[in-house]
């Protein structure tokens, strides 16, 4: 074939791509439904069964050869620099220069100061604009803001779940979750995805820019080592947990990726999805305050929801455990509440800094009559009058109703009647706590990505490093916000720290991960006044 015509056909094989989604669709109803008839004990004919095994057999191969022939054309299409990358050297303005390694990974040149970075300048802007947050107190919406500001600054809440999804399938993605993309492979699909962006929103999509910092961010997620490769399963939870759309949605999508054909998922597949879903935060050096990069203590308190000595989860219960917010994963509802609450005005005064209206989340005292909080003062832990760290807060991200009111004032009429040792004796917690295993505990856990396979001394060094630094921060805010109720949340969190070790005192730290567990404590027992009903 003439290599002009390589664009005309990879353009035809995407539209196929485009009409096989569809299809796809119907056929995971049909699988669904047989998978419902089989959990349910309704016998199914073999001669149905075998017609849609021989469906499934039909379809994958069917998704085999599209893929095959989607990447003769593109590795037949290559001279030199991949011309698909060719425009990206838009995104940059001098005195940078954007360059690319064998293995087609980007990097930037600083010809002013004679320098090279992994990262986009940008990109480099961004991650340092990230500090602000830094004062905000809990560990999920820290969390929550710096991932909003990352997925702003990429566009991506810009980007439906469903499109997000059809652009994988018509690209050849589905059922590949295993197989590595490179970096030509992640900027085809992105350059699609953001085209169209593009087009709805022309003021706001500068698509070589917010192409070039998307594949940044995925490769500081997921290929920190920039071998230039990127799990197919990674690329898509990387892009599904910054896209817009419901979260329950996002949920079930990510449980569907790791699903077998029967629709259910074992103990490995899951620690696959946690493991590159904690990577984002890991990214954001907030990882210590939601359990830690070992994801074995999530999968088992998901299994130990499920049901005693279960082998595999369903949908259900893999939801059922995402709707108690477990600690590993709160950040991510955090991030959905917080993009709902960001253009609610709210009829009420703050009662610390007087803001009218209310703007983003309200928090409402269910002990104090009347008294409410703007976001900003919440989450730098102001106080006023007989109002305390300890109270028990109702988080408004709409405006209330009538009936919420009412209800609330019920609750705090009831509440003045309970004492502060009622409230020691019954901390509530805003997630589904997770028992963090120390280092030096025998435990299986699921192979995770290959390029995180291993932990250089260069890696632990900058994480400690990150750590320590994090822990000047805490006690540097300790000292500048000291109130007379320092001491009654310091007995909450120990009482806290006691409770996860089943009643036990916290054991002294010897190995550098339990160091850098109990270095974030205090951040992580924060999240003990996030939220309360």
């Amino acid at each position: 074939s003439d290599v002009s015509q390589v664009p005309e056909m990879l353009d035809d094989l995407q539209k196929l791509g485009e009409c096989m989604a569809p299809l796809q669709r119907t056929l995971d109803e049909v699988n669904d439904q047989a998978a419902m008839f089989n959990s349910n004990n309704v016998l199914v004919s073999p001669a149905n069964i075998n017609k849609l095994q021989d469906l499934n057999t039909r379809w994958k191969l069917l998704q085999v050869g599209v893929d095959e022939r989607y990447k003769h054309l593109r590795d037949f299409g290559k001279d030199g620099a991949p011309p698909n990358q060719s425009f990206l050297s838009a995104s940059v303005d001098h005195p940078w220069e954007r360059a690319t390694t064998q293995n087609r990974v980007p990097y930037y040149i600083n010809h002013q100061l004679e320098t090279t970075h992994w990262d986009h300048p940008k990109m480099m802007d961004l991650m340092n604009s990230l500090t602000e947050f830094n004062e905000v107190r809990f560990s999920a919406y820290r969390t929550a803001m710096k991932l909003r500001t990352v997925q702003k600054r990429m566009c991506l809440d810009l980007l439906s779940l469903s499109r997000a999804v059809e652009s994988f399938d018509s690209h050849g993605l589905r059922a590949q979750n295993d197989k590595l993309l490179d970096v030509t492979d992640m900027v085809t699909v992105l350059a699609s995805l953001y085209e169209l962006l593009a087009a709805e929103n022309p003021s706001l999509v500068n698509v070589p820019l917010c192409l070039d910092l998307a594949v940044n961010w995925l490769l500081n997620v997921y290929d920190s080592q920039r071998t230039g490769q990127v799990r197919v399963l990674s690329f898509k939870v990387g892009l599904v947990l910054l896209c817009r759309g419901h979260l329950e949605e996002k949920y079930r999508y990510l449980f569907r990726l790791i699903a077998d054909p029967n629709r259910l998922v074992d103990q490995r597949k899951l620690g696959l999805l946690l493991h590159d879903c904690i990577q984002v935060p890991r990214q954001l050096g907030e990882v210590a305050a939601f359990g830690g990069s070992n994801i074995e203590p999530s999968v088992r308190s998901c299994f130990d929801k499920a049901g005693k000595d279960k082998t595999t989860i369903e949908a259900v219960h893999f939801l059922n455990w995402l709707q108690q917010e477990p600690q590993s994963m709160v950040w991510l509802p955090v991030l959905h509440r917080l993009s709902a609450a960001e253009t609610a005005k709210h009829q009420a005064k703050c009662n610390i800094c007087k803001e009218y209206p209310i703007v983003g989340f309200r928090y409402r005292c269910l002990k104090c009559f009347n008294f409410d909080m703007c976001q900003n003062c919440f989450f730098s832990g102001r106080k006023a009058k007989n109002h305390k760290l300890t109270h028990p807060m109702q988080e408004y991200c709409t405006a209330t109703t009538s009936g919420e009111d009412v209800r609330d004032f019920t609750r705090a009429l009831r509440n003045k009647f309970k004492s502060k040792r009622y409230f020691k004796k019954h901390p509530r917690m805003g997630y589904l706590p997770v028992q963090t295993v120390l280092e030096g505990d025998a435990l299986e856990s699921p192979a995770p990505s290959p390029q995180h396979s291993t932990l250089t001394a260069q890696d632990m060094h900058s994480r400690l490093e990150m750590y320590a630094s994090r822990l000047a921060e805490v006690e540097l805010r300790t000292r500048t916000n000291s109130t007379p109720d320092s001491e009654d949340e310091h007995q909450l969190i120990a009482q806290y720290c006691q409770s996860l070790n089943g009643g036990e005192s916290v054991p002294v730290p010897r190995s550098p991960v339990q160091i850098m567990v109990a270095i974030d404590q205090e951040q992580r027992e924060e999240l003990e006044a996030m939220i309360r009903e």
